[in-house]
């Protein structure tokens, strides 16, 4: 509001100060420089009495031009310091440059809602350090996510402009946490619709939504209430499992991780078996699954030879992991 506000007397300020110039140009036969000057000092109340109006025409013009000229200069001076004091103008500089980063995001991951489950899959992709942009419609959340540094977007997620100043477009995932099924779907639909190749993970509540998700164009629908029972369940019965996985995925101070190492075709791991690869020994890690076309392997054997597109799912130090990965995507 009290932005929109500045931009208009902005405006009309300095179109005051345009016809001014062109008044006193015509008026008094000033020059251009001349003309500007006498328009500003009299704007400015500062009046230094080297250049006066002459010409009846000129003066009753000046009169003119004194009365709306100062006025609006005051209203617009008013306004700026109101907008300096509460902070407005580093929020509507921080907007413009929070619009630039995210207008310069590419192969990001958006995120539609912050509401309980859309903050902690935010919290999730910073410990990752994954690039995303969040759009939320509560004005509150968007102002505190603004507040934390977090590429934030205020709007509709499912509106296309919104998606689209996303950057839906250049995006390589879709993450929709709204709280109501049909909205997620739509989201869902509206996404792949803008971008087909992109990954997209949606929130249900019910189970109904999840057939109407899938022909959305979700890759994977995650529900939050079965998977929060699930590890109530699990940290009940298997509590040591479960620490484990907990430490596993969220201790950042573990330096544990587990990650999905595609093998590219001029890998030197192409056309050899574990053995001969010695994964374990060489990058002390552990392959657990591999994922070949639609089959999934697990507990792969020494013998196993390793092909080209192969997804491995493999367990280890981050550091260890991040070399595996290079050596997989040797060219």
């Amino acid at each position: 509001m009290y932005l929109d506000r500045l931009k208009l007397s902005l405006i009309f300020f300095i179109g005051i100060l345009i016809v001014g110039i062109i008044g006193f140009m015509l008026l008094e036969n000033l020059s251009f420089y001349d003309a500007a000057y006498f328009a500003v000092v009299t704007i400015a109340t500062v009046g230094f009495g080297d250049i006066v109006p002459k010409t009846p025409a000129g003066r009753m013009f000046t009169c003119l031009f004194i009365i709306i000229g100062v006025g609006m200069a005051y209203y617009t001076f008013t306004l700026v310091i109101s907008l300096s004091i509460e902070g407005r103008l580093k929020d509507f500089f921080g907007r413009k440059g929070m619009n630039r980063r995210i207008a310069s995001l590419d192969n990001h991951i958006i995120v539609c809602g912050a509401g309980k489950v859309g903050r902690n899959v935010i919290q999730r992709l910073q410990d990752e350090g994954q690039a995303f942009v969040v759009i939320e419609k509560d004005l509150l959340i968007y102002e505190q996510l603004c507040e934390q540094k977090v590429l934030t977007i205020h709007g509709d997620s499912t509106v296309d402009e919104i998606l689209l100043e996303a950057g839906v477009k250049r995006a390589k995932g879709l993450i929709t946490a709204l709280s109501h099924d049909a909205d997620n779907v739509y989201v869902t639909l509206t996404g792949k619709s803008l971008n087909p190749e992109m990954t997209i993970i949606a929130r249900a509540d019910r189970a109904e939504a999840e057939e109407k998700l899938r022909r959305a164009g979700a890759t994977t629908v995650i529900f939050p209430s079965v998977m929060g029972g699930r590890q109530m369940v699990s940290a009940m019965i298997k509590p040591v499992i479960m620490d484990f996985v907990e430490n596993l995925f969220y201790n950042q101070e573990l330096h544990m991780d587990i990650a999905e190492i595609t093998v590219h075709r001029a890998s030197s791991l192409v056309g050899k078996n574990f053995i001969e690869n010695d994964i374990k020994g060489r990058f002390d890690s552990i392959v657990v699954a591999i994922k070949r076309d639609n089959q999934l392997i697990t507990n792969p054997q020494g013998t196993q030879v390793i092909s080209a597109g192969d997804i491995m799912i493999v367990l280890g130090q981050r550091t260890t992991l991040n070399k595996l990965n290079e050596v997989a995507l040797a060219e």
